[in-house]
């Protein structure tokens, strides 16, 4: 026992050492809330639900996780991040079940801008270091079922795996930003025996610009998911799915911040964010049990115009947006959403929050002969914690 003890001593320290040494820094979130969630599917023979629940990351993906750099001398540093997600009412891992699956790559920085290879988040979200929507989601509430910036736009709001990455230097008040991914999520093999990087795979492209001088700062973000072969029949047009997204903020003297966007998409697939729709999807026959909550590739755009201000030593925001679409099935749907959160801080590491919203999709097409003509809707509140360690 004695000598177990003195071994694991000896190891810790050692750990501890190297840790030091190579500057690695434990982190992580921890995001827990109540939520009250009501949805009306406008569907004969089903009834409006609402239910009260415990959730994770309402506000913030709950997680923790390992980075850390080295300093290679003339300017030139090397750095990862290990970062895993975390369902902080469960304990469970999340991005189903990945040790890693937030963020898991290496890079490089220097004069020449910064280079990363792995698993990373797009440049079309809010997360890791180089999530340009941060400039322009004024609730940061994309894992809300009835509001967010998700609901008015088509894009993917997550990451991708293999994936290489660069953003140049500041010249200006402008970085440039490129991305490149072999394989979207290497746990999904739409064709088999397929080769990462091959047709056969769903792969992904993005460029980006963001300037930011004073009180402007303003983002664009072009993406392409360039699908497998097999999943390309499911599209309507062109094989390659499609979004733009421009806008940016401006805050004014008194504190008060202005954040809008606008989206056009075209092809993309929309498979998840329904939210309170889900149930309507499902109960007008425009998605089958198995793909609650998946619209299918649309066109389509959306807008959204947001407020932040600072108040009662917390922040009130505020967002209205809309997006305007249409399926490969000729499914249309016109989404409004209108939401409001207040944020204060009980410490430099911790927080408060509470957020609510409503928002209502009218569906209209033919779905199997049969004409949908429907306006379902639905409403949440939510109030949490978040703390940073």
């Amino acid at each position: 026992m004695k000598k177990s003890l003195i071994a694991l001593a000896i190891a810790s320290a050692a750990m501890a050492g190297s840790a030091y040494a190579a500057n690695v820094e434990v982190y992580g979130l921890i995001d827990t809330s109540l939520a009250y969630v009501y949805a009306d599917p406008d569907a004969a023979g089903h009834d409006g639900e609402g239910k009260f629940t415990m959730e994770n990351a309402r506000e913030f993906g709950s997680r923790f996780g390992l980075r850390g750099s080295e300093d290679l001398g003339n300017g030139m540093k090397v750095g990862f991040v290990l970062e895993s997600g975390i369902k902080s009412d469960s304990g469970e891992l999340d991005q189903g079940g990945r040790l890693f699956g937030r963020e898991a790559h290496i890079n490089l920085t220097g004069d020449f801008g910064y280079l990363a290879f792995g698993l990373q988040p797009v440049f079309g979200s809010t997360l890791g270091q180089h999530g340009l929507f941060r400039a322009i989601d004024p609730l940061f509430a994309n894992y809300t079922e009835a509001f967010g910036s998700g609901h008015a736009s088509a894009s993917m709001w997550t990451r991708v795996d293999n994936a290489i990455s660069y953003v140049t230097p500041n010249w200006a008040g402008f970085n440039f930003y490129g991305m490149y991914s072999f394989e979207n999520d290497s746990t999904k093999t739409y064709e088999r025996n397929a080769d990462e990087g091959s047709s056969g795979v769903d792969r992904y492209a993005a460029l980006a610009a963001r300037y930011q001088q004073g009180a402007l700062e303003m983002v664009a973000v072009y993406d392409t998911t360039m699908y497998g072969n097999d999943r390309a029949a499911a599209t309507k047009y062109d094989d390659n799915g499609q979004t733009f997204t421009f806008g940016g903020n401006y805050t004014f003297g008194n504190g008060l911040k202005v954040l809008a966007f606008g989206q056009w998409f075209k092809d993309q697939e929309l498979g998840r964010r329904a939210g309170v729709m889900s149930g309507a999807l499902k109960a007008h026959g425009i998605v089958d049990g198995s793909d609650v909550g998946n619209y299918g590739f649309v066109d389509g755009y959306g807008v959204s115009l947001g407020v932040n201000y600072p108040i009662g030593g917390g922040v009130a925001k505020a967002q209205v947006a809309y997006r305007d679409m249409e399926n490969q099935n000729d499914i249309e749907f016109n989404r409004w959403t209108i939401a409001a959160a207040y944020d204060y801080p009980l410490s430099k590491r911790t927080a408060v929050y509470a957020m609510t919203g409503y928002t209502q999709e009218s569906m209209e097409g033919t779905v199997d002969s049969k004409k949908v003509d429907a306006d379902p809707s639905g409403y949440e509140f939510t109030v949490g914690m978040v703390h940073r360690f």
